[in-house]
């Protein structure tokens, strides 16, 4: 009774995975139809740029800010962020599809079946490098965003209308996560030493 529900809950989890892997492969074709559109459109696809990001102080200009604005360096500002959303997208992907196999063995109840340790050490790894790369991404953005601006206009009343102050403090959440994982890893590995010795008993 117990393995019917572990099978009929694995399999509706898998059904749930499988979706929201097809949003992601969504997310990663827009973020590629648009990073081509901005390198053909470029300055045109720039509305607004109220606000100058330097990190930790975030800048409001004058109107919509576009006069401070360089638009030719937009280009390479916006296809980072959208190459980073695609990166997330793909690594998000990627990690639902070891989730997924993972998932396979659990559909025939046997949860602890050998090698689901070295996939979720596998999970593990992912979130840490996407998470590494997310951090890295965080401070390039900013400095990408400033280089667009003509900085030595900018520092006058008229031109910044208030300022705004964030500690920026890095969670270091993908490092937690991959602890857990890569312990659960350990868990799984007892597990599935346990089975092969129930197995071979068998």
């Amino acid at each position: 009774m117990e393995n019917t529900k572990i099978r009929n809950t694995a399999n509706v989890i898998d059904r749930i995975l499988k979706i929201l892997q097809g949003v992601l492969i969504a997310v990663m074709i827009v973020c590629a139809v648009l990073a081509v559109l901005v390198g053909i459109l470029g300055d045109k696809m720039v509305a607004d740029a109220a606000t100058v990001d330097f990190g930790c102080l975030k800048a409001e200009l004058a109107g919509d800010g576009t006069q401070f604005l360089n638009t030719a360096s937009m280009k390479p500002l916006i296809i980072t962020e959208l190459a980073v959303y695609a990166i997330a997208a793909s690594a998000g992907w990627y990690f639902l599809r070891v989730l997924r196999e993972i998932l396979v063995p659990m559909k025939e109840g046997r949860p602890f079946e050998a090698g689901i340790s070295k996939k979720i050490m596998k999970l593990g790894w992912t979130a840490l490098v996407t998470g590494g790369i997310a951090e890295l991404a965080s401070k390039l953005v900013p400095f990408l965003d400033i280089k667009c601006y003509d900085l030595s206009s900018l520092f006058n009343r008229e031109a910044v209308t208030g300022f705004s102050f964030s500690l920026g403090v890095n969670t270091w959440w993908f490092v937690v996560v991959a602890l857990v994982l890569f312990f659960l890893s350990f868990i799984f590995r007892c597990g599935e030493q346990l089975q092969k010795e129930a197995d071979e008993t068998l």
